[in-house]
């Protein structure tokens, strides 16, 4: 099993070629191609108010000496915080609305871990990959590059997130779905 860098380092190779100052046509900044929403909830970022839209509208709150979008993007080091600080986040999202409970399923000939559940809730949110889960691997959401959540949770599920979830990777079990 490879280890959360590792996942972390693939993440960041899928998201961005690994390119800490990458920032494409919808306004995802970084190695790990973050958002308004996702640099919120790292407390790098305010939005006051509207959609979440990546306009960068908002105020940077100086973490790490993040002040701006430009800070954000020559800072490797708290894109890396940043990021360990979002998977936090995200797996108490999936927790919340009960992802975590298919751990060790089979949906579509492949096996739920905790890091493919990571890597489908940071391509479409938890509420996709709950989505998908509770469908039995029939509801998949794709992002606007045409890249879906099943993709992200099949190519990431070898990883030990546990530093992440508290959780250690358990036998399989079948979904009976």
């Amino acid at each position: 099993m490879k280890t959360f860098q590792q996942f972390l380092n693939d993440l960041g190779a899928r998201e961005s070629a690994g390119n800490y100052k990458a920032f494409n046509k919808y306004g995802y900044a970084g190695k790990y191609q973050m958002g308004e929403a996702a640099l919120v909830d790292a407390g790098y970022y305010r939005k006051y108010s509207g959609i979440y839209n990546n306009d960068w509208r908002g105020e940077f709150t100086g973490k790490g000496g993040v002040w701006s979008i430009q800070d954000f993007l020559n800072n490797p080091k708290a894109q890396e915080n940043a990021q360990i600080v979002f998977k936090k986040k995200q797996w108490g999202y999936l927790k919340a609305v009960g992802a975590d409970k298919y751990t060790g399923l089979i949906i579509n000939g492949y096996k739920i871990t905790p890091s493919g559940l990571l890597a489908g809730a940071h391509l479409k949110g938890a509420g996709s990959v709950i989505s998908y889960l509770k469908s039995g691997g029939k509801s998949i959401s794709k992002d606007a590059f045409g890249t879906s959540v099943e993709s992200y949770m099949k190519q990431f599920a070898d990883y030990d997130v546990s530093e992440v979830t508290g959780l250690i990777i358990s036998q399989s079990r079948n979904s009976g779905k």
